[in-house]
């Protein structure tokens, strides 16, 4: 039960993270069609995605820690 309840929250993050990334790219475009320079909303994008895929990388490394020790005790 454990399992699966962890599984549909992997889940849910997964989904919750790739809708901030779709949001973030909707915010550049709205700022482009304000009438600010590709060059600027890129830069804007960039420093907007780069939280989101440190905490990604925080989330996989820490289930990764967690199935880990899972496996060794299988062996």
């Amino acid at each position: 039960m454990q399992s699966k309840r962890q599984n549909i929250l992997s889940k849910t993050i997964a989904l919750l993270l790739a809708m901030q990334l779709f949001l973030i790219g909707l915010q550049a475009k709205s700022q482009i069609d304000q009438g600010n320079s590709s060059i600027e909303a890129l830069i804007w994008m960039i420093q907007q995605y780069i939280p989101v895929l440190v905490k990604i990388r925080s989330l996989q490394d820490k289930k990764e820690e967690n199935d880990s020790p899972k496996l060794k005790s299988k062996k």
